[in-house]
């Protein structure tokens, strides 16, 4: 979540991997199914699904900002 409201306020994402993140995302949205089907423990299913969440969001700004150049955010 600190990662995506520097994002937000930046208004750009920097020098983040597009792989990488959507290695992250992918094998966040992997984990929620490993572990319903392995344990069947909601609670650590949760936390995955919560984990999921925050990978989607920063995902989800690396696309929108996907041509923002650095420099371009939000003057304070």
């Amino acid at each position: 979540l600190l990662q995506a409201a520097t994002n937000y306020r930046n208004g750009h994402t920097g020098q983040l991997s597009a792989i990488t993140v959507f290695l992250l995302f992918a094998g966040s949205l992997a984990r929620i199914f490993t572990s319903i089907q392995e344990t069947g423990d909601p609670l650590m299913a949760g936390t995955f699904v919560v984990s999921s969440l925050c990978n989607g969001l920063i995902a989800g700004q690396l696309l929108f900002y996907w041509n923002a150049k650095a420099g371009h955010g939000k003057k304070e």
